[in-house]
């Protein structure tokens, strides 16, 4: 299941307007969204990640200790896959060979 919503909409639906600048983040970029992991942080904290941008780029790393990944910008709405632990590490090797990451 997923679901998608715009800076209004998350705005409209806490009661107040939703704004990058509101949030600390600056960017040219029309679209941003952060993913974050629910459950317990102790146990969240450090978890790596993958995703994968449908136009390509990619980002990993670990969950912070809030439980939040890197926020995402994009010129246009797209899509993408987050992979979870012991995907996410074989995501980061693959494409670590495929791309020359060292």
């Amino acid at each position: 299941m997923a679901m998608i919503f715009t800076r209004k909409e998350v705005g409209a639906l806490a009661g107040r307007a939703v704004t990058a600048e509101s949030m600390g983040v600056t960017s040219t970029k029309n679209y941003d969204e952060q993913v974050c992991a629910v459950g317990d942080r102790s146990a969240l904290s450090n978890y790596p990640y993958f995703i994968e941008m449908s136009a390509g780029a990619v980002h990993s790393g670990r969950i912070d200790s809030h439980g939040l990944l890197p926020r995402v910008f994009t010129d246009d709405t797209e899509n993408y896959t987050v992979y979870w632990g012991d995907e996410a590490l074989a995501m980061q090797a693959e494409y670590s060979v495929h791309e020359g990451w060292k």
